[in-house]
């Protein structure tokens, strides 16, 4: 699912080069519908939404989920699994990951000596 998943975002990301042709963009959309169905038709179409889903809640709100796997973690140390199995906690890392090259990092305050 997780190597799966990586492809699928990678072939998505690669439709947006400036060179990609047209013809290129549909064979592109194509595979990725194939993994998507495939997956969405499996034994494990619900982790592989939830997986896309963090994907999507990544991409669109970083600084939430960053609170919320803080969240996860402060919660974990103390025994408490927070409602999540591996399988979702690691689902939650890998689009964190997969995210970061896109995400536009906000810079703090510019400090100046006097």
């Amino acid at each position: 699912m997780r190597s799966d998943f990586r492809e699928q975002t990678a072939l998505q990301q690669s439709a947006y080069r400036p060179d990609v042709t047209n013809e290129q963009i549909d064979e592109i959309y194509a595979k990725t519908r194939q993994i998507d169905d495939r997956w969405n038709s499996g034994p494990h179409a619900d982790q592989w939404r939830y997986l896309s889903d963090a994907y999507a809640d990544w991409r669109d709100a970083p600084d939430t989920m960053d609170r919320f796997i803080d969240n996860i973690e402060f919660n974990l140390a103390k025994g408490d699994d927070f409602g999540l199995d591996e399988v979702q906690r690691r689902s939650l890392y890998q689009a964190r990951e997969l995210t970061e090259p896109h995400r536009v990092r906000r810079r703090g305050p510019i400090q100046r000596e006097r």
